[in-house]
């Protein structure tokens, strides 16, 4: 049972209250010192490392002895104190783990107390008196601290840093111990607005550092704006530094470029005592621009004398760069950008949020690498080095603040965003946001948090962010009537919705519209993300996005049954109730933050170049918002397809004179001359290949880099023909009633006429398939994350996880005129229970020589749901067949709605590599628009499938059907079927194919990984077709161009021996 605490009897009582500090809202800090930009002086000392550490249920009891080592054991820090054995990770999306009565908060409020010693170094003291203060980067939620026994201050606010004078209670001599304390609360009334969609994790998880400034003077602020002229060429760098002085002293400034070379020579300024902020302004002849694109920085060098002798120096990085809103558009330097961003959290699979920097710079490389432009740091300050790299690389941030409260939503009258008791809170945390990282030229927008509805205490941070900080605009999206945000934020719209939204208002709006969070990246997905990217370019008015979310945040953790395996969890895993389950693995990356088939797939998305083709002319759009075409290099070649083999017919590169194109605008060009080419492009499966590269290397790449591609079909694609099959002898046929032997001098094959189904099929005495489960039709697929909210529920209502096959008859016989032996099986293949179902006739043919062909008529009778999952026919191969070579997309999974980042060509990748390990199992490892897959072992020894239509539609017809979102009705109902117009069935290229271990049910039950036995042989499935993916785990769902739409099937899949 959790009780609120609402009585003074704690270790800390507020002084002006009879609650607590940690449960009063007015109270969020004391004795902090003012929020100021990030930068560390040159004495600075990390405590990070192993600190003593206390565990206790609740504030309230005693607290250990500095001298009894039985009261203590030894933690990290930073890190959190749930990931080394104190407690247990818990995750919500917004429910809170506690009764939501702010600012109260549970008895049980798991505390840590850390204790640590630390000297100051003996070469500071060499250089003269300096006032002390304590910084912590980041504790989470609340805590307050002591030195040497006297009690220093408190504060909250867990992702922002605090500073606090330290210099009347700290022992100074090199050799003299200091003892620090600091006592830290999992749960505060600052839990109330740190609900973000993450795992509640609490401890000391950034750095702490003992800093030293000058006592006779000391820089304590800088804040550095850049603001360009009318014509965006010449600037003024305006500089405003807060100064602590006890005596006449210098301030200096020197601009360097970032060739090292001296943009604006040393100007130096005398500074009276009595002066606290000096500002001056610097105009700057047509500096380079920052920007995203061309991220040019030069170097800020401000130093402060004292008596001729330089006691401090700042080195900030600027880059000369204005936004505004204009033409209801967000510029940057005058020009409109279009965001193609990713919204991250710190996150690290086994440090929690205590991130590593080499991390965080691993992530933003890798954003630069896959087109990301931009980042919104969900939902809090992420670490500082994130801005710092975000510079360097060329990165748009939008820089958020530490806030969101999305659980009050089931007491929205209380809510803390309308409440003038929470306002100081509220504005704290944006003084917090925007003091530390004010100078990075990077943050080009502030957020006032997240999904906190919205109120007056909006209102006045945005009111505030705007009178202070002039130079940026503020978002946020929790109140569309946006009385607090610059911008028309919004999130998981349609594409439908968001062509509305973008052309309700016309050409006439003053607010731009920008998707904070779209195309929710959760399991295997996201689909639609081309179409979401087509809406951006083809409307003004919005301007990009920022897909959710850039990685899992699985914590890895131990199975626990001896084996030393190990798993990424997510909510339930700890024990931790209420949970919101496996919603935490949301993202592009993997929880190592390596990359996904999402990534792969947003990658070309995303890529800034995009070609199409039309009558032998490349049509070539440069998205980019400011860099010409002159910095890359674009190559083409022509190739063509036969057999097994890619044979390159021509290869060339582009002239600089068709390469030159400006930014945001189109071109077309003959890329080559028909005429001059030796050779037939009319040829089957010819194609053009353009690639487009970097000429130079860059802090995120080697020369070379491929940014952008296309691939262009130059010969005529027409439908192929449903496969066939010839032989020159008829196969000997034996029948011993239950069974078909059927035989040749190099194959045999049993055909069980009971249950209609091949039972064995060797070749020269090597097995083809597997005896347990021989070519049958399915139509089944383990539900993806995006298919559990809607589809998969009317899936398994509709039973098509249970469907069964009833034989009606089983005909067979000897051709006499093309010597090939047919068994035509009728059966009735429905789930239990319910009246609908398809009536099938699968007719299987072989030749003498082994070859075998399946037809497949599958006409859908009843009340039928509108959508499936799949159809196609899957069997069981012998568990040796590790090895898959296929002519189609690849070299990674592909979907019909998430096919983009598939290249054509003639793939090989062993078993391992045909699956996608999701940290929830469900469908993986698709390939489509395949022409042939050969699936064998080691020594190519194996099966090959081809599939094709009997005619040009595929006889595929449309039945009138039950939409996605009913249910089935009445077992009792009458069939009917409705023949529809076979115009309306979409043909796609080629077939859908996948190999794994596990079948569709394995990955069903399976929760995780480990869990999962795999299969005595290796499941193949050959697909007709296959639905879409989509977003609906939080967003739309599959688009209706990718949705697999109820129909008849008509379908032919040839099956052949290889390697043999």
């Amino acid at each position: 049972m959790t009780i609120m605490v609402s009585h003074p009897n704690v270790a800390h009582v507020a002084k002006d209250s009879d609650v607590p500090d940690y449960m009063n809202e007015r109270v969020f800090q004391r004795n902090r010192l003012q929020p100021r930009a990030y930068f560390l002086p040159a004495e600075t000392q990390c405590l990070s490392g192993k600190w003593k550490f206390h565990y206790a249920s609740s504030p309230m009891e005693p607290e250990p002895s500095s001298g009894e080592a039985s009261d203590w054991t030894l933690i990290d820090v930073p890190g959190h104190w749930q990931l080394q054995g104190y407690g247990h990770p818990h995750y919500t999306n917004f429910n809170y783990p506690f009764p939501a009565k702010p600012p109260f908060v549970p008895s049980d409020n798991p505390t840590g107390t850390y204790e640590t010693t630390f000297s100051v170094p003996a070469t500071w003291k060499a250089k003269g008196d300096f006032t002390y203060r304590l910084r912590f980067e980041g504790v989470d939620s609340a805590y307050h601290f002591s030195v040497n026994g006297k009690e220093i201050g408190y504060n909250q606010g867990s992702r922002n840093a605090a500073e606090f004078d330290i210099t009347d209670v700290i022992r100074k001599g090199s050799t003299e111990v200091n003892i620090l304390r600091v006592k830290v609360y999992q749960w505060s009334d600052g839990s109330y607005i740190e609900d973000q969609d993450m795992w509640w994790l609490s401890g000391i998880f950034r750095d702490v550092f003992l800093i030293a400034f000058p006592k006779q003077g000391h820089i304590q602020d800088l804040f550095v704006k850049t603001e360009l002229d009318d014509q965006y060429k010449d600037a003024k760098l305006s500089i405003d530094i807060t100064t602590h002085i006890t005596t006449v002293a210098q301030v200096t400034h020197t601009l360097y470029d970032m060739f090292d070379q001296v943009a604006v020579p040393p100007q130096s300024w005398k500074l009276n005592q009595d002066v606290d902020v000096h500002s001056c302004k610097i105009k700057i002849r047509n500096p380079l621009k920052w920007t995203a694109e061309q991220p040019n920085l030069y170097k800020l060098f401000v130093s402060l004398s004292i008596n001729g002798q330089v006691v401090q120096e700042i080195k900030q990085p600027i880059g000369f760069r204005t936004v505004e809103l204009k033409g209801g558009l967000v510029q940057v330097n005058g020009r409109p950008i279009t965001f193609r961003g990713v919204n991250r959290h710190d996150h690290h699979p086994r440090l929690g949020r205590n991130v590593p920097i080499d991390f965080i710079k691993h992530d933003l490389i890798l954003m630069k690498q896959h087109n990301v432009n931009a980042v919104r740091c969900s939902h809090y300050p992420n670490h500082p080095a994130l801005v710092s790299f975000a510079n360097e690389l060329g990165l748009y941030v939008m820089d958020e603040a530490d806030l969101e409260c999305h659980g009050m939503g089931v007491d929205y009258g209380n809510v803390p965003s309308n409440n003038p008791s929470w306002k100081e809170a509220y504005l704290d945390r944006m003084h917090q946001l925007v003091h530390r990282d004010k100078n990075n030229p990077c943050v080009i927008m502030w957020s006032l948090g997240n999904e906190s509805f919205g109120g007056q205490n909006h209102v006045a941070m945005y009111q505030w962010a705007k009178a202070y900080d002039p130079t940026r605009l503020v978002h946020y999206e929790g109140d569309h009537s946006y009385p607090a945000s610059d911008i028309c934020s919004s999130m998981y719209n349609s594409v439908d919705d968001l062509v509305k939204l973008a052309t309700q208002d016309g050409d006439n709006f003053e607010k731009p519209i920008l998707l904070q969070e779209y195309a929710h990246a959760m399991g295997n997905g996201p689909g639609n993300l081309q179409e979401y990217q087509d809406t951006f370019y083809q409307h003004r008015r919005l301007q990009g996005g920022f897909v959710w979310e850039w990685a899992n945040h699985g914590l890895l953790k131990e199975v626990g049954d001896g084996t030393g395996r190990s798993f990424y969890a997510y909510g339930g895993d700890f024990g931790d109730e209420p949970n919101d389950y496996n919603f935490v693995m949301d993202g592009l990356c993997t929880s190592e933050h390596l990359p996904g088939p999402g990534l792969v797939e947003l990658k070309k998305v995303y890529q800034p170049i995009t070609m199409t083709m039309r009558d032998n002319y490349l049509f070539i759009e440069n998205h980019y918002d400011f860099t010409t075409l002159k910095s890359s290099h674009c190559t083409y070649t022509i190739v063509r397809f036969s057999g097994d083999r890619e044979v390159l017919l021509v290869e060339d590169t582009l002239s600089a004179d068709d390469w030159s194109l400006e930014p945001r605008r189109s071109t077309s060009i003959v890329p080559f001359k028909q005429a001059e080419i030796k050779h037939d492009l009319t040829q089957p499966e010819t194609w053009l290949r353009v690639s487009i590269r970097g000429k130079s290397k860059s802090l995120w790449a080697d020369t070379g880099y491929e940014i952008a591609w296309a691939e262009f079909r130059l010969d005529q694609w027409r439908q192929p023909k449903a496969p066939s099959i010839k032989t020159l002898f008829p196969p000997q046929i034996r029948s011993t009633g239950k069974t078909l032997q059927i035989s040749a001098a190099n194959f045999s094959m049993t055909f069980d006429t009971i249950k209609a189904q091949i039972l064995e099929w060797d070749h020269r005495g090597i097995d083809m398939i597997d005896d347990s489960a021989g070519p049958h039709l399915t139509f089944w697929r383990a539900p993806t994350d995006n298919d559990r909210p809607r589809a998969a529920n009317v899936w398994r209502g509709w039973g098509l996880h249970r469907m069964v096959q009833e034989v009606r008859s089983v005909r067979h016989g000897l051709n006499k005129d093309s010597n090939l032996f047919e068994i035509v099986v009728k059966s009735w293949i429905a789930p239990s229970i319910l009246a609908w179902g398809f009536e099938t006739t699968t007719t299987y043919t072989v030749s003498g020589e082994g070859q075998l062909l399946i037809h497949v008529q599958a006409a859908p009778r009843g009340n039928v749901p509108g959508i499936l999952p799949r159809v196609g026919l899957e069997m069981m191969l012998p568990e040796d067949r590790t090895f898959t070579q296929w002519f189609g997309l690849g070299p990674g999974p592909t979907y019909r709605d998430m096919k983009q980042a598939g290249k054509l060509g003639v793939w090989n990748r062993a078993l391992e590599d045909m699956m996608v390990n999701y940290d929830m199992p469900q469908e993986n490892g698709n390939r489509s628009e395949t022409r042939w897959v050969k699936v064998t072992d080691e020594r190519g020894i194996g099966i090959k499938a081809t599939l094709g239509h009997d005619n040009a539609n595929g006889f595929n017809r449309r039945v009138s059907a039950s939409s996605l979102t009913e249910e089935p009705s009445s077992p009792l109902d009458r069939w009917h079927i409705v023949q529809g117009a076979e115009s309306e069935a979409i043909r796609r290229p080629g077939f859908d194919f996948a190999v794994s271990k596990y079948t569709a049910y394995d990955l069903d039950q399976a929760q995780h990984p480990f869990e999962l036995q795999g299969s005595k042989g290796v499941i193949f499935r050959i697909d007709d077709d296959h639905h879409g993916l989509g977003s609906a785990s939080c967003g739309p769902d599959t688009m209706e161009q990718h949705q697999l739409k109820m129909r008849e099937f008509d379908f032919t899949v040839r099956l052949e021996a290889t390697g043999i």
